[in-house]
């Protein structure tokens, strides 16, 4: 494929983005993502093969440029070593998740809202993400807790363990605003991603204590 073949492909992926992120599948037009990326609108069908196809593979891209923004390793820290302390593996999996949390309220971007718009309504490209993208984090989230968890923990426990971790460091990401709104500045100004993260830790480490001590009873 050529520079300028992928060039085009690009724009028309990136316009894709910033037009369904803007407008929703129904009211985004191949005729305003076309003239965002300069190309004619036969370069839809050329490239995507239509409308659908491309909304998929923009959300896809999306997340994509999501990760590349993440630290290297995404959720995953460069020394995670599978075999080491999982409660000191969960602590840095939370910082992570934390930091990219925090960070993405201060950079609202077209990724992220087309991101937010297909996982409040989700189409055939939120299994693509969770396949490609979540699944490998859920997966290594759950290998984390496995260990923490006492033995005789269910799946469903061990994965409401992991849920309710997840939501707790998302709400700082898709609640930004309205935090804002609910305490002062200056707080907010304290909500560091160490702060916030430590305390979901501490939280974790809390109840995963609690429920050693209920199975053992």
């Amino acid at each position: 494929m050529s520079s300028t073949t992928t060039d085009a492909k690009q724009r028309l992926l990136e316009a894709a983005i910033e037009e369904f992120a803007l407008h929703g599948y129904d009211h985004g037009t191949v005729r305003r993502i076309c003239g965002k990326a300069d190309v004619n609108v036969n370069a839809v069908k050329y490239y995507f093969e239509d409308k659908r196809t491309l909304y998929i593979e923009a959300v896809k891209e999306a997340h994509r440029a999501r990760h590349r923004a993440m630290p290297p390793g995404g959720l995953i820290p460069p020394d995670d070593d599978p075999n080491g302390d999982p409660a000191i593996r969960l602590k840095a999996f939370i910082r992570q998740m934390v930091t990219m949390a925090v960070s993405a309220q201060k950079r609202i971007d077209h990724n992220h809202l087309l991101i937010f718009r297909e996982i409040s309504d989700p189409s055939e490209a939120t299994r693509d993400i969770v396949q490609e993208f979540i699944g490998p984090h859920f997966r290594r989230l759950n290998d984390i807790l496995r260990q923490l968890l006492p033995k005789g923990a269910s799946d469903s426990q061990r994965h409401m363990f992991a849920f309710s971790l997840i939501g707790q460091c998302m709400h700082y990401k898709i609640a930004g605003p309205v935090i804002g709104m609910l305490i002062s500045e200056e707080e907010r100004r304290q909500l560091s991603a160490e702060r916030v993260s430590d305390h979901i830790y501490q939280l974790m480490m809390a109840g995963i204590e609690r429920a050693a001590k209920t199975d053992s009873a």
